[in-house]
């Protein structure tokens, strides 16, 4: 199976506690190939509202099994519960990702609108990107640096001020796709189906783990729905289940409040046997082991600062 992770910003900052952030509700950060968080041929998860910008360079990946090719001028945004296969990276990439999580939206309704109107727009045209021009390009990017600069500032309003910067970098990108005509694509009944399918799997793989149930939510045959989950990913429905299933659970072994008992039941697994069996034959290692070298690796890792 393809090594595969979470990508949250808690995760992001127990590993790079050094890049731009305000607490765990916002990071952002500037990257190049040579370190990039990511390599070819990783899959992850996202847990977070998640905007990159690419300044040059070119990158491939799959979302959510569609096939996406972004170059300098290219906007993606997306939203929650996203799987991500990244496929290519040329050598020259350099591009600034933001990454807003959930409680930062509780805690400013207009952002939630904001952000919600920019992503239906977008999920209503049927694309994840936005190619931009120069001007709106300077805009974005200059928005994007400011924010990372102010991230490493000790402003006395800093959650004020990083609120309204955010609400105006979405504020601009709304008006940017207001004043463009959409390019409808055409989608197949097959790619309807898949895009269909995995927008049903990363909401319910951690209580359904059969084909059964997804075939029955998009009223198809499961002969039917495997064949498309195939021809369009190289991948099984029970891989793609498992890959998100196993992501899950290494992030929920990291917990050290919960043991591995809970761990399955929040995956719902039938007992923690199953459990076990199911995490060795995906990972090559049992739960406990994989914790304790996980325990072991993040007492090593300092802490990141919040700023709050």
């Amino acid at each position: 199976m393809v090594k595969s992770c979470i990508f949250d910003n808690a995760g992001m900052l127990k590993k790079h506690p050094d890049i731009p952030h305000y607490g765990e509700d916002v990071v952002c950060f500037e990257s190049v190939y040579g370190d990039r968080n990511y390599p070819e041929g990783e899959a992850y998860f996202n847990r977070e509202l998640y905007l990159i910008f690419i300044l040059e360079g070119r990158s491939e990946i799959l979302l959510n099994g569609e096939h996406i090719v972004m170059e300098a001028g290219t906007l993606l945004v997306h939203g929650a519960n996203f799987l991500t296969d990244h496929l290519f990276s040329s050598e020259d990439i350099h591009f600034i990702t933001l990454s807003i999580s959930e409680t930062m939206f509780t805690n400013d309704s207009y952002l939630t609108q904001i952000t919600a109107m920019v992503l239906a727009t977008m999920r209503q045209n049927r694309q994840y990107t936005i190619l931009l021009t120069a001007d709106e390009s300077d805009v974005v990017r200059g928005q994007l640096e400011f924010l990372m600069q102010l991230l490493r500032s000790d402003h006395k309003f800093l959650f004020r001020r990083v609120q309204a910067v955010c609400n105006a970098l979405f504020l601009d990108i709304a008006d940017f796709l207001s004043r463009k005509t959409p390019i409808r694509k055409h989608v197949s009944p097959k790619d309807h189906v898949l895009q269909e399918f995995y927008a049903l799997v990363t909401r319910h793989f951690r209580e359904e783990h059969f084909v059964s149930f997804y075939a029955r939510e998009l009223a198809i045959s499961e002969q039917y729905l495997s064949r498309i989950v195939k021809s369009g990913t190289g991948k099984t429905v029970n891989a793609i289940i498992s890959e998100l299933l196993l992501m899950e659970a290494c992030m929920l072994l990291g917990n050290r409040k919960l043991t591995v008992n809970d761990v399955s039941a929040k995956l719902n697994f039938s007992d923690t046997s199953a459990f076990c069996k199911f995490f060795r034959r995906c990972s090559g290692e049992t739960p406990l082991g994989f914790r304790k070298k996980l325990w072991m690796e993040m007492d090593k890792t300092p802490a990141a600062d919040g700023k709050k």
